[in-house]
C-alpha cells in the first residue's frame, strides 16, 4: 500500500475519531475538577492526545510511534477501571451513572479498548499498513461505543 493511500485512509480515520470523541475544551471540562475526577480527566485528555499522535504516525509511516503511542493507551486500560471508584461522580465529571448501575458492563467496554489497543500494537510491530489502519479503526470504535452508553455529552 502506498504511502499516500495510508496517510488518505490514516486522515479519514482521525476525522471520525475526532467528530465522535469532540468534547468541550479542557480547561472548561477541568473546571474544578479535583481528586480522582481531575485525575481520570486528566488520564482521558492524555489518551486523546496519543490518538492524535498515532494518528500522524500512521500518516508517515512511523509504526515505532503508533506502537510507543498505543502502549500508553493499552496502560491506561488496564488502570482505568481503578479511575472509577464508587461516590465519584461529582461534577464536573462526564461519567453517566449507568456505569455504576451497569458496571459488569462498563467493565468489559473497558476490555473490549484494552483488546483493541493490543491488537493495534501487535499490527504496527508486523508493519501491515493495512491492517494498522483496521485496528486503529477498531480502537476508535471502542471508545466511540464506550462514551456513547458512558459518558455525558
Amino acid at each position: 500500500m502506498s504511502k499516500l493511500k495510508l496517510k488518505a485512509i490514516a486522515h479519514g480515520l482521525f476525522v471520525t475519531l475526532t467528530l465522535s470523541l469532540s468534547s468541550p475544551p479542557a480547561a472548561l471540562a477541568h473546571k474544578g475538577a479535583t481528586g480522582i475526577v481531575k485525575e481520570r480527566m486528566d488520564k482521558f485528555k492524555a489518551s486523546e492526545k496519543a490518538t492524535k499522535r498515532i494518528k500522524k504516525a500512521l500518516s508517515q509511516g512511523d509504526t515505532a510511534m503508533v506502537v510507543a503511542e498505543a502502549k500508553f493507551l493499552l496502560s491506561w486500560a488496564r488502570e482505568m477501571e481503578s479511575f472509577f471508584p464508587k461516590s465519584s461522580n461529582q461534577p464536573p465529571s462526564e461519567a453517566k451513572d449507568e456505569i455504576w448501575l451497569q458496571w459488569d458492563d462498563f467493565v468489559g467496554a473497558i476490555q473490549s479498548f484494552d483488546n483493541a489497543a493490543q491488537a493495534l500494537i501487535d499490527d504496527a510491530a508486523r508493519q501491515d499498513p493495512r491492517t494498522v489502519s483496521w485496528a486503529f479503526k477498531e480502537m476508535a470504535r471502542s471508545c466511540k461505543s464506550c462514551h456513547q452508553q458512558f459518558r455525558e455529552d
